[in-house]
């Protein structure tokens, strides 16, 4: 049933972990309806809908979260409330885990790390709330404390947002920028990056999938001269070079959907019974020109 798909990804990824302003869960659907296909995807667009349907898929989990702001009106005006009525023309079911897919040890925001590097990491922004199901914001005193303990190589010692990496050898940015296009598959084009010394060698890199600038003054407390994210505003990415930061931009969904297999495998024994897809039809919007 697709209720038991909600527990699965509340085990692998629970609400929890998830910022404040996110919207994560089960977002639309009947729980008690039978669950045979799931497709995985970062967007859900019309052509990603398009191939749920074909597969006969009765879920969709969607990393970004197609119900983000309150709904006032449901109606075929605009795409994104097209696309929620198809889903339930469709009977198909829609999740998303987001930010906590991001915050949980071992999510999306590790394997990003390791890309990078094995070393110790501790979460920029730890999470506070691990007894309520309401997203509760840190204290100052909260994330001092958890920034001066004593990181454990390879995971993090608490969930939450970001990770502060310590490299093992430090590397400089170029360095850095070269093997995550390598191992994300990406072109010249889709990594861009800002440095203020080509020598500068990097001891400690802040790690944010997607959209990261909003933990750059937390990074650069935690001792980060490099801030690996997807994207950034201009003014951002300004301010980070004004703090000796550098940065490297991914692409937005480039830093988040090569987790998408990872992502299937983790949630697979939670629910054998399910074959578990992942989109091929989920892509960047943008292309390099």
């Amino acid at each position: 049933m697709i209720g038991e798909l909600v527990l699965a990804m509340e085990a692998v990824a629970p609400r929890r972990l998830a910022a404040s302003w996110d919207n994560t869960g089960f977002l639309l659907g009947d729980p008690s309806r039978e669950l045979r296909r799931a497709l995985l995807t970062v967007d859900l667009t019309h052509a990603v809908l398009d191939e749920a349907i074909a597969a006969k898929c009765q879920a969709i989990i969607a990393y970004h979260p197609p119900i983000f702001e309150p709904l006032k009106q449901l109606t075929a005006m605009h795409a994104h409330e097209q696309i929620l009525l198809r889903c339930a023309e469709n009977k198909i079911a829609i999740l998303s885990p987001h930010t906590a897919l991001d915050a949980v040890c071992g999510g999306m925001t590790d394997w990003l790390a390791d890309m990078i590097d094995a070393g110790a990491r501790v979460a920029l922004e730890p999470a506070t709330n691990l007894n309520s199901p309401v997203q509760e914001a840190p204290s100052e005193r909260t994330l001092n404390q958890a920034r001066t303990r004593a990181p454990v190589a390879g995971r993090p010692q608490v969930h939450g947002q970001g990770r502060a990496l310590t490299l093992i050898k430090p590397r400089t940015t170029n360095d850095i920028a070269k093997q995550l296009r390598t191992s994300l598959r990406l072109s010249a084009g889709d990594v861009a990056y800002c440095e203020l010394q080509k020598s500068r060698r990097h001891a400690c890199v802040a790690v944010v999938p997607g959209s990261g600038a909003s933990l750059l003054a937390l990074a650069i407390e935690a001792g980060c001269t490099l801030m690996v994210t997807g994207e950034a505003k201009h003014h951002d990415v300004i301010h980070a070079r004004e703090m000796h930061c550098d940065m490297i931009l991914l692409g937005h969904t480039n830093s988040e959907r090569g987790f998408m297999p990872h992502f299937a495998k983790q949630l697979q024994p939670h629910v054998p019974q399910v074959r578990l897809l992942v989109s091929k039809r989920d892509r960047h919007p943008l292309h390099s020109a």
